[in-house]
Formats: C-alpha cells, sequence, structure tokens
C-alpha cells in the first residue's frame, strides 16, 4: 500500500489529445479490502495538481492514458499490520430423530371357558331445551402488529460507466484550499444527486447542521448518506483510533490501513487529494470510479479494478459494530487538501469521537 509519490514518474493528462485539459487534477489510489484472512491488491493512482497522473503500484500495473476529468479517489490496496480475523463457519448440526416401535396392545382375558359379564345400559333422558339462548360472548379481535422489514437495497451494482459530473462541481469548488461555500455545496450536492438519479434513488439532503461539523466529520456524514440511501446500515461512529490512522493517511497521501492491535473481520479505506470539499472527494469515489474515468485499474468494463473506491464506501458491512475513521490534512497534498476514510467491522468497544446518532436529529424525517 502506498499513495502517489511526487517522484513518480509523470505521464501526460491526454486521452488522444481531443480532451481538454482540466483546471487541476487530484489523485485516485488503490482500494483495499481485507476479509476472511483474504487481501485484495490493487493499484493506486494519484492524479497530480500540475496536469499529470502520478502513479504508484502496489501490484505492478501497466500505464494507461486517463480520461479528461480530473479524478481524486484513492482506495487503498495494502497488507494490514494486523492479524486477519478468519471468518470460521460453523458445522451444521444434525438431529438424529429417534422412533421407537409402538408397544403391542395388551388383551386381558376373562375367565376360562365363560363369557364377560355384560355391561347394563342405562338410559339417560335428554335434558330440556332452554327457554332462551345464552348471549353470545363478544369477540375482541386484535390486529397484528406492522411487520418489521429491513430497508431495500438497491443501486448497489456498478454503473455501466463513470458518470461525468453534472454541474462539474471542480468549476465551483476550490482544489488548492478548503471549500465549503455555498455555491461549491450546491453544486457538488447537484452532481451526486444527478448520480443518485441514475441509479433510481432519492437526491441528496445535507444535515440542516452541515456547515457546523467540521471537515472529518462532514466527509464520516456524507460516506453514510451514500450507504443508507441504498438500504446499507451506517456506521455508527468514528473511532478515535481510526481518525489517528486516517490523519496519518491524509498527511502521507496513502491508503491508511487499521492501525496495529486494531480488532477487525472486514475494512476499506480510500484517499482523494486536490478536493477542497470531501463532497467531491464521495462524487469522484461512488459515481466516477469505472469504465469512462482516469482509474488507472479500469480500462474496460468488467476489470478487477473498475469500481473499487465505490465498492469501499459500500463495504457489505454487518455492522454488528462498525466504525469509521476519516482523516483531513489541509495541505497534505503539495500543498492541498487531502482526504482519507477507513470503514472497519470490528468488536469490543473502541473510545468513539462522534456518532451517527449526533446526525438523524438534524435530518429530514
Amino acid at each position: 500500500m502506498s499513495g502517489g509519490d511526487p517522484g513518480d514518474e509523470l505521464f501526460p493528462w491526454s486521452e488522444g489529445g481531443s480532451r481538454p485539459r482540466g483546471p487541476r487534477l487530484p489523485g485516485l489510489s488503490t482500494f483495499s479490502l481485507v476479509a476472511a484472512g483474504a487481501t485484495l491488491l490493487a493499484v493506486i493512482l494519484v492524479l497530480g495538481p500540475l496536469g499529470g497522473v502520478a502513479l504508484g503500484s502496489a501490484a505492478g500495473a501497466g500505464k494507461a492514458a486517463a480520461s479528461e476529468r480530473p479524478v481524486s479517489a484513492g482506495a487503498g490496496a495494502s497488507i494490514p499490520t494486523a492479524p486477519t480475523v478468519p471468518t470460521t463457519l460453523s458445522p451444521t448440526s444434525t438431529t438424529t430423530a429417534s422412533t421407537l416401535p409402538p408397544a403391542p396392545p395388551t388383551t386381558v382375558p376373562g375367565p376360562s371357558g365363560s363369557p364377560g359379564p355384560e355391561n347394563p345400559t342405562t338410559t339417560v333422558p335428554a335434558p330440556p331445551a332452554p327457554s332462551a339462548p345464552a348471549p353470545a360472548t363478544p369477540s375482541t379481535t386484535v390486529p397484528p402488529s406492522p411487520a418489521t422489514t429491513a430497508p431495500a437495497q438497491v443501486g448497489l451494482g456498478d454503473p455501466a460507466a463513470g458518470v461525468p459530473a453534472s454541474p462539474n462541481f471542480l468549476q465551483s469548488c476550490r482544489g488548492g484550499s478548503y471549500d465549503d461555500s455555498s455555491g461549491c455545496v450546491q453544486a457538488t450536492v447537484a452532481a451526486i444527486s444527478h448520480g443518485r438519479s441514475l441509479e433510481g434513488l432519492a437526491p441528496l439532503v445535507l444535515p440542516s447542521d452541515w456547515t457546523s461539523l467540521s471537515p472529518p466529520e462532514q466527509l464520516f456524514v456524507a460516506t453514510n448518506l451514500e450507504r443508507t440511501v441504498r438500504g446499507l446500515p451506517p456506521l455508527t461512529a468514528m473511532a478515535a483510533a481510526l481518525d489517528q490512522a486516517a490523519a496519518g493517511g491524509a498527511a502521507s497521501d496513502s491508503d491508511p490501513p487499521p492501525p496495529g492491535g486494531f480488532p477487525y473481520t472486514l475494512w476499506g479505506s480510500n484517499w482523494g487529494g486536490a478536493l477542497g470539499n470531501p463532497l467531491e472527494s464521495v462524487y469522484l469515489w461512488v459515481y466516477d470510479d469505472g469504465p469512462g474515468s482516469a482509474n488507472i485499474d479500469c480500462h474496460q468494463a468488467g476489470d478487477s479494478g473498475c469500481w473499487g473506491h465505490r465498492h469501499n464506501v459500500l463495504l457489505p458491512l454487518a455492522c454488528q459494530d462498525c466504525l469509521m475513521g476519516t482523516g483531513y490534512a489541509p495541505t497534505g497534498y503539495q500543498g492541498a487538501p487531502s482526504w482519507t476514510e477507513l470503514l472497519v467491522e470490528t468488536s469490543g468497544s473502541p473510545g468513539t469521537d462522534f456518532t451517527w446518532a449526533q446526525v438523524t436529529a438534524y435530518l429530514p424525517s
């Protein structure tokens, strides 16, 4: 696992010379997903702000031309420092039913040579008919309790191709510094809502206290909103230990793994640089990471590296105890903002510093 190294070889930003050069080029790295003791490795792509594509590889990927759209997302592929907890399947228990043969009937014979005595017949007179029918007891019908169903999961498949931002928020947001201006936020929310509409999903609505949240908290909220709109469980909180790991990744332009000793069964991480608002990173991770984008691991539909960052955002966590760490370094990527997120299915009770319950009160009911 490694992030974009400024010393990596640079390639010109072009696509056959027919597309205009983007206003600035954020970065894209690879994705990491660890489950059942398996580690998936992918390639890290970082788009430098100077009009080039810097490549850092954890699995020896080849060169490819980037598309005309700047991409800033990275999904980390790494060998975790913490031991992988294998998933153990309990053997199916089999219940053996024991069947006992029926006992033979027992007949008690009468005295030898003489028939048994006859039972006398007793006649019971019929009871007199009642003069009036007894009142009927009124019946009470208790309506059944409404069934509780989990939200339908929709929009989990990969789009056929990367979706160009519409509107193009890169023209409304600063890339060299944090930008939470209304113009930047409105343009990015509109682009995400457009991407959602292509998947049959509801538009994005931010919590009413959005501007009062810190940049790492905003990234936590934006990621969870992409999960909940698809019926996936939100990550319940930001864990202090994961935040520290994510902050380290943001400072070093790398995809953060869980810190040593932190228990996990499944995790994934993303990185993005030269983007002023976390909503920009989330858009590029979720909606512009497949064929037609600048994902160096996704040359055509069906390539294993396509939509790796999206897969991390929509990681299939059971969420018995799932936590997130988010990192933000204002000048972490060549003097521009750097963003990271780390999603983990864990156990125990790690310390948290911000919860999803603190957000829901500010979301529309």
